[in-house]
């Protein structure tokens, strides 16, 4: 009876020791995850050591060659023939791009000569972006009530993040693949469906 008193007592004493490293030990980075199935779809590219940066800001001019990617429109984009109206553009590379983007509809500028390119992506200007896509055009017009409407529809999941704050690359995987799930309005097809993309 003793010695099964004692090795309960052990088990005891090595199950409280567990509980601390089972409870602090984290599931796979939602930014590692998330971007890991972005590069599965093609949409998110590495540098040349595989890394996909992504604590790296994203820049306006490259989330508008990543949103090509998700629709599978690379190619298109990249040889769009409409020249665009923005003064700002310093990369002739991106130039098809951004043309492609706003004629899809997806992005529009900072105002009617200036894309803003160069500048930084906001976590609230992504949201827009990711609006539109859901087929919320005129929601998205509505600047003040986006970051509301995004967390309503499930954009957010699994980040509390400032509208205003610059966006991470991490952070734009996260909230693409939470968007892909989402069902467009007016539909009972998910994005990802829409566009043949397999989650």
């Amino acid at each position: 009876m003793k010695k099964i008193i004692v090795i309960l007592l052990v088990l005891s004493m090595l199950l409280s020791l567990l509980v601390p490293i089972i409870a602090n030990a984290e599931p796979e980075d939602i930014f590692l995850s998330s971007g890991k199935a972005l590069k599965a779809l093609g949409v998110l590219v590495g540098n040349e050591n595989g890394d996909l940066m992504l604590n790296d800001k994203l820049k306006r001019q490259d989330m508008v060659v990543l949103m090509s990617r998700l629709y599978n429109k690379e190619d298109s984009a990249r040889t769009f023939l409409l020249k665009p109206s923005f003064t700002d553009i310093t990369n002739k590379f991106y130039e098809p791009y951004i043309k492609w983007a706003v004629d899809k509809g997806l992005i529009v500028g900072m105002n009617e000569s200036t894309f803003g390119f160069n500048q930084l992506v906001t976590v609230k200007q992504f949201m827009t972006v990711l609006l539109r896509a859901l087929g919320y055009e005129e929601e998205a017009k509505l600047w003040d009530t986006v970051p509301e409407l995004a967390n309503t529809l499930g954009i957010m999941k699994g980040l509390e993040l400032n509208p205003d704050s610059s966006l991470t690359r991490g952070q734009m995987a996260v909230m693409t693949l939470n968007t892909l799930k989402l069902t467009i309005k007016g539909s009972t097809m998910t994005l990802a469906e829409k566009l043949n993309l397999s989650l």
